[in-house]
């Protein structure tokens, strides 16, 4: 199976369309049917792949145009993977933070602390909420 270089941290649908040769609404799909496939998501719903989710996605399409796999069985063939991995990508694809250049590693921090100010404000909402309920009883 052949894997796509990884030169940024995350891809959008349709670049990891173009790289696959996977349409975007079969990868969508894909997404409800494999359990194993599973890309984050921004906080407006917009998937972010990362490279073990285009290692996955390759992985199906081998299983169901290559090898001509039902949909069942891919899954199946998946599962017994990743069971046997005890991982959702194989050890050897993924990077570790100190193997990233300095625009992914900036990427990724800044990936985090906007997940940790989305997290901020949401609980800020909640207690602010929560507050003006104690105040109204």
């Amino acid at each position: 199976m052949s894997q796509v270089q990884p030169e940024k941290l995350y891809y959008s649908i349709s670049e990891v369309a173009k790289l696959t040769g996977v349409k975007a609404h079969v990868l969508r799909y894909w997404e409800s049917e494999f359990p194993t496939l599973h890309p984050r998501k921004t906080r407006t719903g917009s998937r972010r792949y990362r490279q073990p989710d285009i290692d996955e996605i390759l992985a199906i399409k081998k299983l169901l145009y290559d090898e001509g796999f039902k949909i069942a069985g891919a899954k199946k063939m998946r599962r017994q993977a990743h069971s046997t991995t005890g991982t959702a990508a194989p050890p050897q694809m993924t990077l570790s933070f100190t193997e990233l250049d300095s625009t992914q590693q900036l990427a990724a921090v800044k990936e985090g602390l906007t997940e940790i100010l989305a997290l901020v404000r949401s609980l800020k909402a909640a207690t602010r909420g929560a507050a003006e309920k104690e105040g109204k009883a």
